[in-house]
C-alpha cells in the first residue's frame, strides 16, 4: 500500500468536515462556497477508489487501520514540511507584514524541530514500536 492509499480516507473525511462547516458560514460569499464544493467533488472522484478501499479496511479491521492512518499521516507531513518550507522562506521575504513573519517563523521551526524529535524516536525505537503496536492490534 502507498502513501496516498494510505491517506486517501481520513484526509477526504476531514475535508468533508471542512466543507460543511465552510457551507455554513453566513460572511462567505455563495460562488467561493460553490468552488471549494466543486473541489472537493474533483478530488473525491479522482480518489474514490483509495476511499473505498480505506473505508472497507477500517471495517474489517480498525485498529490497524487507525494505526496506518497515523504512519501515513507522520510520512505525509514529512512530505509536506519538504514542500512548504521553500514556499515560506520566499513569503516571508515578500512579506509585507513583520507580524506575519514573526508567527509563522517559530510556529514552523518548533513544529519542525518537534516532528523530526518524534521521528527520531520513532526510527530508532522502531522495533519495539512495532512489537508494541502488533501486541495492541492482536488484544480484543
Amino acid at each position: 500500500m502507498n502513501l496516498l492509499e494510505s491517506i486517501a480516507f481520513p484526509i477526504l473525511f476531514l475535508w468533508f468536515i471542512g466543507l460543511l462547516l465552510v457551507l455554513f458560514r453566513r460572511d462567505l460569499e455563495p460562488h467561493w462556497k460553490f468552488f471549494f464544493f466543486l473541489v472537493f467533488c474533483f478530488y473525491m472522484v479522482q480518489f474514490f477508489p483509495e476511499f473505498l478501499a480505506g473505508i472497507s479496511r477500517f471495517r474489517d479491521q480498525p485498529k490497524r487501520e487507525l494505526l496506518i492512518w497515523i504512519s501515513g499521516l507522520g510520512n505525509a507531513t514529512y512530505v509536506f514540511l519538504f514542500l512548504l518550507w521553500p514556499l515560506v522562506l520566499v513569503r516571508i521575504y515578500y512579506s509585507a507584514s513583520n507580524q506575519l513573519s514573526k508567527t509563522l517563523i517559530p510556529v514552523l521551526s518548533y513544529g519542525t524541530v518537534v516532528y523530526w524529535a518524534l521521528f527520531f524516536l520513532w526510527s530508532f525505537y522502531s522495533k519495539e514500536w512495532s512489537r508494541f503496536l502488533e501486541d495492541f492490534i492482536n488484544t480484543k
